[in-house]
């Protein structure tokens, strides 16, 4: 499969099409490619390159993780979705200095930064007060996937 010519956005949906493959070997194959077309783009970018920017506010976003009542509710599709996360290489997002601050894939650094981040999510969710049961949903998400990522951070 020739991924070089494919948006980062499509390789994004590659990447979820193989999480739920039955051919594991072809999922694996696939999340290869994506990851190593990734990295060099990744590369490309930091180093000043002119690339295609991966839409969405930030890492999170980009990898589709979303909680709540319009988001991801089956906790494993979300820890799967947090492991490519941890797994991957960073798709060219938002700016260089953003893309390089998530450190390389699998990194203490990246599993520090995604954890605050959740931790700051779910702390910004329970200062809201408008829809709270909404927030309170999003909120427990964020508290179980904190949970899953400190079990596996301490590992």
């Amino acid at each position: 499969m020739n991924v070089q010519h494919h948006t980062n956005e499509s390789l994004m949906t590659m990447l979820h099409n193989a999480i739920n493959h039955p051919n594991k070997a072809k999922a694996e194959l696939t999340k290869t490619q994506v990851y190593a077309e990734w990295k060099k783009r990744n590369e490309l970018f930091c180093s000043g390159s002119d690339v295609e920017i991966m839409p969405g506010e930030g890492l999170l976003s980009a990898f589709r993780y979303r909680v709540g009542d319009g988001g991801v509710t089956n906790a494993s599709k979300r820890q799967q979705i947090l492991n490519h996360v941890l797994d991957a290489p960073v798709p060219p997002l938002v700016d260089r200095q953003y893309t390089k601050k998530w450190g390389s894939p699998n990194s203490r650094k990246r599993k520090s930064t995604l954890l605050q981040t959740i931790k700051s999510l779910a702390s910004g969710a329970g200062k809201r007060t408008s829809t709270q049961a909404s927030y309170s949903r999003a909120r427990s998400h964020w508290e179980a996937d904190m949970m899953y990522l400190e079990s596996i951070y301490a590992g």
